[in-house]
């Protein structure tokens, strides 16, 4: 419990920088993630998608 409590009393600025870095890091992947899943999504499985539906239904 102290130790918690000395962590938050920390006025130390690199504490807060590498914090800061380590979710600019984690936004940043996870928008390249998000934009390949939608570009995947959008090119190869709506497609094909659409295709077994209108060969099953038309």
């Amino acid at each position: 419990m102290s130790r918690a409590g000395s962590i938050l009393k920390n006025e130390k600025g690199d504490f807060y920088i590498s914090d800061g870095v380590k979710i600019i890091i984690a936004v940043v992947l996870g928008a390249l993630l998000l934009a390949a899943l939608t570009a995947i999504f959008n090119d190869t499985v709506i497609p094909r998608i659409t295709s077994e539906i209108e060969a099953l239904f038309g």
